[in-house]
């Protein structure tokens, strides 16, 4: 069964609020005002469009053609061969003769024995079959969390512009009231310009955060494989699998990534796949055996019978055989080929052994950045807490001439950069939490598990 048809499907059944939305390409829904793109939608549209995906499905599809193939080299050959021609006969007394033959023959070859290489050669292709079975899922996986990692950066910059949307109307509300402040000669002029000048840098600050937003959903929409001028916004995604606590059990997770992620188990089935090829190379040093056979009749118009009756059953004949082929010396074309053979099989089996080393280091590395990530969201929310009593009570000093702008200013600078702070840490620990499900191996189990809109 076609595995990317099969994903699809699956994921299909497990968002149901989204079976609608994907009955028209994404581009196609597209209006002026843009459409509110979740990220549930966003994986699903990218398992259906991402271009890169597709070119592997084209691999899965391949070797599945080329599985059939082998399986096809234990049927017999069967042909039909026909001759007919004009031929000229010089007599013993000088006289010609001109003279029409008419030939056909059905035949039929099977090989018997070939040294058990087409044995070999079909458990090759079953075994490279199910690697990119295998693989396709991977990149499945892979295409999700990349899917997810570009999808949560676009909502990152989505929060940064409201933060600094929120910043840039207090500084406007700010520079009203030290402007009220310098009009009853409560506050120099010298306030006046530097908040103009904090106004003006809130601003741009606001302009650099919308830039940041369109390309981060550029970026996003390469990801899905859509064409780039489709309008969307996105949302800030709820779903268990973002926010609960994943377990961080590092040789747990290495003992379940070891026995259930796609691409470890891809270079296991290579590493069949080149055992097998080995046996393809030394069955070049054994005999083969075919078996022949066939059944013809022939015409000639020397004879006085005629066609019909030289056509008939009287003139059919039949022929069956055995060929038996005994290699002596191909050159060392088998030694040659079954040393190529045994190199690529210690190759695999050293890239299965690098794989294994990657992934505990991935792991590990994960669970790290996850234990880090989800401390850091608590730092920034006490952060933020402190940097906000800090601004109120600075504001309110300042309102009684007990602080100066320079103190408010710092003030807010710190209350903003701690806003910031904590949707970084917010969006990285969501990130860390799928990155933990993609290196064991399990992404879609723990980003479709679950209702509508992850």
């Amino acid at each position: 069964m076609n595995i990317r048809g099969k994903f699809v499907r699956w994921v299909l059944l497990l968002t149901i609020t989204v079976s609608a939305f994907l009955a028209m390409p994404l581009q196609s829904r597209a209006t002026e005002q843009g459409i509110t793109l979740t990220l549930a939608q966003a994986m699903t549209v990218a398992l259906k469009y991402n271009q890169q995906l597709r070119l592997t499905d084209d691999l899965v599809r391949s070797a599945e053609v080329s599985f059939w193939q082998k399986k096809d080299n234990f049927l017999p050959e069967v042909s039909v061969d026909g001759s007919a021609g004009i031929n000229h006969k010089q007599g013993a007394t000088g006289a010609g003769r001109d003279y029409r033959d008419l030939s056909a023959e059905v035949a039929a070859r099977v090989n018997l024995f070939n040294g058990f290489g087409d044995k070999a050669a079909l458990d090759q292709a079953s075994e490279t079959l199910a690697a990119q079975q295998k693989t396709y899922t991977r990149q499945q996986q892979t295409l999700v969390f990349d899917t997810v990692s570009a999808y949560l950066q676009a909502v990152k910059n989505l929060e940064q512009i409201q933060v600094a949307q929120q910043t840039l109307e207090d500084n406007q509300r700010q520079l009203a009231d030290i402007e009220a402040y310098y009009r009853v000669g409560r506050r120099p002029v010298t306030d006046v310009y530097r908040q103009q000048a904090e106004t003006a840098r809130a601003r741009s600050e606001l302009l650099d955060a919308k830039r940041d937003y369109q390309v981060s959903k550029l970026t996003l929409l390469q990801t899905l494989g859509v064409v780039t001028t489709t309008q969307f916004e996105v949302t800030m995604p709820e779903h268990a699998a973002l926010d609960d606590s994943p377990a961080t059990d590092i040789a747990d997770l290495i003992r379940q990534a070891m026995e259930h992620r796609p691409d470890l188990l891809a270079k296991a089935k290579a590493q069949r796949a080149a055992e097998a090829q080995e046996r393809v190379a030394r069955a070049g040093a054994l005999p083969t055996l075919d078996l022949t056979a066939g059944v013809g009749t022939g015409f000639d118009s020397r004879d006085d019978n005629g066609f019909g009756s030289q056509m008939d059953k009287d003139n059919l004949y039949g022929k069956a055989g055995l060929t038996l082929s005994i290699p002596l010396f191909d050159r060392h074309l088998t030694r040659n080929e079954v040393s190529l053979a045994r190199i690529n099989r210690h190759s695999v089996d050293l890239e299965s052994e690098q794989l294994q080393r990657q992934v505990e280091v991935e792991i590990g590395q994960a669970v790290q950045e996850y234990l880090t990530a989800a401390d850091q969201v608590e730092v920034a929310m006490a952060q933020l807490t402190y940097a906000q009593q800090a601004l109120d009570s600075t504001e309110q000093r300042y309102r009684v001439g007990a602080a100066t702008l320079t103190e408010l200013t710092d003030a807010r600078s710190t209350f903003v950069e701690a806003r910031y702070a904590l949707v970084e840490a917010q969006i990285d620990r969501m990130l860390r939490t799928v990155a933990i499900a993609y290196y064991r191996g399990d992404l879609e189990g723990a980003m479709f598990a679950g209702e509508g809109d992850v």
